[in-house]
């Protein structure tokens, strides 16, 4: 997925939220724990934990589908 962040990602992760939020659950919203196929995420990582408003996505998964400043320093770290 590496430069190819999509507003529909962002859009599908949203829904996404809403179905875990509801479960009180978090998950990695890291976006190395998903996959794309066809324009669709699926999330491949086994993480899940209690909600936590400080973990979820718009506290702490948006820095990193964005060009934030934490997204721009994690690109520059792998490269």
């Amino acid at each position: 997925m590496r430069n190819e962040v999509k507003p529909i990602f962002v859009e599908q992760m949203k829904a996404m939220c809403v179905v875990l939020y509801a479960a009180d659950i978090n998950i990695d919203y890291f976006p190395t724990n998903f996959v794309v196929q066809e324009d669709k995420l699926y999330y491949i990582d086994y993480e899940c934990n209690d909600y936590m408003e400080e973990w979820n996505f718009e506290n702490w998964g948006i820095k990193y589908w964005s060009q934030t400043k934490e997204f721009v320093e994690y690109v520059n770290k792998v490269e």
